[in-house]
């Protein structure tokens, strides 16, 4: 038993420091899109992977409802991003720019069992702070473009448009 734990050990130290070098955080981000008549808040539990200076993110989101906008909705989605770190410290701590790509599937009130599927690219920039080794916070903006793939079902000419898209970003690296 000892030695199946010793083995269990020496295999998370060596995993441990082969995957600091590809560092992947896990956490939960806020989404915040406003434009033309439209203002909504997205929840999201997200997952990025770093490779040096890049990174690619993943996410799933929550479109809570929003009284401000005209058209009210709620829904889930995704997303799929891609990030360049502009600093020299590859372990955190620098300005970065990207691109993600949002496929939201929305619910309008009164049609609520009819999913409108809003799609939304967006260039994004932002700073990537790691506190204590293992947390990170992440603000950025980001502009965007919404487009409607499925028309008619209770959404408004507010729903498709330009976007400007803040969020902030927190979780734990690995």
């Amino acid at each position: 038993m000892q030695k199946l734990i010793q083995s269990i050990f020496a295999f998370l130290l060596i995993n441990g420091n082969s995957q600091a070098q590809n560092p992947f955080e896990l956490g939960a981000e806020y989404i915040r899109s406003s434009g033309k008549g439209y203002s909504t808040t997205k929840v999201a539990a997200r997952g990025e992977s770093f490779n040096n200076k890049n990174s690619f993110s993943a996410g799933i989101t929550y479109q809570l409802a929003s009284a401000k906008a005209y058209s009210v909705s709620t829904g889930f989605g995704m997303y799929v991003g891609y990030r360049h770190a502009f600093g020299t410290n590859t372990n955190g701590n620098n300005p970065f720019a990207g691109a993600r790509i949002l496929f939201s599937l929305e619910d309008f009130e009164g049609k609520t069992r009819q999913k409108s599927l809003l799609v939304t690219p967006m260039a994004e920039a932002g700073y990537h702070f790691i506190f204590a080794k293992r947390f990170y916070g992440a603000p950025s903006v980001g502009f965007g473009y919404t487009i409607e793939f499925s028309k008619g079902y209770n959404s408004l000419d507010e729903d498709v448009g330009k976007r400007f898209i803040p969020s902030i970003s927190a979780g734990y690296r690995f």
